[in-house]
């Protein structure tokens, strides 16, 4: 027989039976669970008892007195769902200031609120955004996007997040599949002090709290307008949070997207736009030119869209969400001009094509009567086309306006980009007819652009300088990622218009017999300012977002 080991005399090998007879942390739960059984008592501070009822859903719900800013809720959520490195769906913020007569700081955990009326899933143009009947999750469909990215720009939350590496956007969906389950989501199971749990609400009631005039003192302080998307978190403390209170990184600008591709469609197809518009005013032998050069650069801003589009092979769906999305409704009006404007293009150019070819000029001849002669149809269908050119310039800026980003305002919106259609419309026809040798339209055209790219300098100008001088102006933060972010880009905006109106001037005078040179250098540095004006509407055109960190 074989006498035990003493406790000097153990080997590694007892050792180790003697650990794995001592149970885990986890088996120890486990016995526990298998003892006590699936008791409410364990559970309830993290998931509901029961489904929601019709008008209810989930929603998240934090208790910022428990939470602690630790961001396992972040590991969590990152390691359940496999994101990309520098992908996010939760992140943890900083509110501060003075609360109850006290400094006042508390963490904050964010993620999707899964609203009521969800901006992504309005503002989709192909429909890749449900929301589920039964249980209000704001959902993603992977497989429907495009990645146009519109959705970044609709939520204020700024909760989708774009994957360069799958060309499409994803967003937090509550962990659906857990959920279904009876599991809490990640990021609820991962907090160590019990933050964060899913709760049930009433949907109608989010609906009146939100439209009341004190909607933001029912959310979170220092954050989106609750009224544009009705999110359903809900953040509790037993303190009043009625003070001073604001963002950590309030004050701190910063820099979005530039988008180029949309810099360039944007560019091109309301330059196109404004020589169409021309075109129809002018109406004379040359206009067909014009009409020519209006509807190869209109081709060039809609071949740049595409080049957005994580998924652009996808594309040909964007008008399903037509009702309303105003991107989708967007691509629908440029695939109406599209058309319209190679119809006033060819019809302009028929009568000349049909005296230098004289099989052509056969061909019309058996026209029927009623529709000769083509020259008839030639000024409506350039009007026409004209006017759906200035819809497809409304519609551009209603895309930007519906953010409901205060940079993107109607105001800024409607005045930059009908702006940029007057002045390169202008700038561009003067250039052609230059070049055409009709030297009374150049200069008139000229003229125009002259005192347009006058006004409109002259109020980007005031617009921006007031609003960094203002800290009360809901652009501040705009105006001072320009100054403070893009500080080259006022300096060459002025470099550029002090050369453009020289040039512009010179083409006017007609200074050696060179108009075309000066016209041809006018489109040259009017084009280049507007890519830069249009850059920074992009770059320095962030909105409100929910409290982040203190930045560096």
């Amino acid at each position: 027989m074989i006498a035990p080991a003493t406790e000097n005399s153990r080997t590694l090998i007892d050792e180790l039976l003697v650990e794995q007879r001592t149970l885990t942390a986890v088996e120890r739960f486990s016995q526990h669970h298998d003892r006590n059984g699936h008791s409410e008592k364990i559970y309830s501070a993290l998931m509901p008892t029961r489904s929601p009822n019709p008008g209810e859903q989930y929603a998240f719900q934090v208790n910022l007195d428990a939470c602690s800013g630790c961001k396992a809720c972040v590991a969590g959520c990152h390691s359940l769902n496999g994101l990309d490195e520098n992908e996010t769906w939760r992140e943890v913020g900083l509110l501060h200031g003075v609360a109850e007569e006290k400094s006042f700081q508390q963490t904050i955990t964010s993620a999707c609120h899964h609203c009521v009326d969800p901006g992504c899933l309005n503002g989709c143009p192909v429909k890749a955004y449900d929301k589920d009947p039964a249980t209000g999750i704001v959902r993603h469909l992977d497989d429907q996007c495009i990645g146009c990215q519109y959705c970044v720009m609709k939520c204020p939350y700024e909760v989708p997040k774009y994957s360069e590496k799958l060309g499409i956007v994803r967003k937090c969906d509550m962990c659906v599949s857990r959920l279904a389950v009876g599991e809490a989501p990640a990021c609820v199971q991962s907090c160590p002090n019990g933050a964060i749990k899913i709760t049930l609400v009433n949907q109608s009631e989010i609906r009146t709290q939100f439209q009341n005039g004190e909607a933001q003192k029912n959310f979170l302080a220092d954050s989106p307008n609750p009224k544009i998307t009705l999110p359903t978190t809900r953040y509790i403390s037993k303190r009043h949070l009625n003070g001073t209170i604001f963002a950590a990184d309030r004050d701190v600008p910063r820099l979005d997207n530039p988008h180029w591709p949309l810099i360039f469609m944007l560019v091109f197809t309301q330059a196109a736009a404004g020589m169409f518009l021309a075109a129809a005013i002018a109406q004379n032998l040359e206009t067909k030119f014009l009409e020519l050069a209006a509807f190869v650069i209109l081709n060039f801003g809609l071949l740049a869209a595409p080049l957005h589009l994580g998924k652009p092979l996808k594309a040909w769906r964007a008008f399903l969400g037509w009702r309303t999305s105003w991107l989708s409704r967007e691509i629908i009006a440029f695939n109406t001009f599209a058309p319209l404007a190679a119809a006033a293009t060819a019809l302009a150019w028929l009568p000349f094509l049909a005296e230098k070819f004289p099989r052509l000029g056969d061909l019309l001849q058996k026209i029927p009567a009623a529709f000769l002669p083509l020259e008839k149809f030639q000024l409506p269908l350039a009007i026409f086309a004209a006017a759906i050119g200035l819809c497809c310039v409304f519609i551009s800026a209603m895309v930007y306006v519906d953010t409901k980003r205060p940079f993107w305002s109607q105001r800024h919106s409607f005045g930059a980009f009908f702006g940029t259609t007057l002045l390169l419309g202008a700038t561009f026809s003067a250039a052609t007819f230059a070049w055409l040798g009709n030297l009374h339209f150049a200069r008139q055209f000229a003229v125009v652009a002259l005192v347009v790219r006058a006004m409109l300098f002259v109020w980007r100008r005031l617009e921006i300088r007031f609003a960094f001088s203002n800290p009360a102006s809901p652009i501040h933060l705009n105006a001072r990622a320009i100054r403070e972010l893009l500080p080259w880009t006022p300096r060459t905006r002025i470099i550029l218009f002090i050369a453009s109106t020289v040039f512009g001037l010179l083409a006017i005078a007609d200074i050696a017999n060179a108009v075309m040179i000066w016209a041809s250098a006018t489109v040259v540095t009017t084009f280049i300012s507007e890519i830069v004006v249009r850059y920074v509407f992009f770059r320095a055109g962030a909105g409100k977002k929910m409290p982040g960190g203190i930045a560096a």
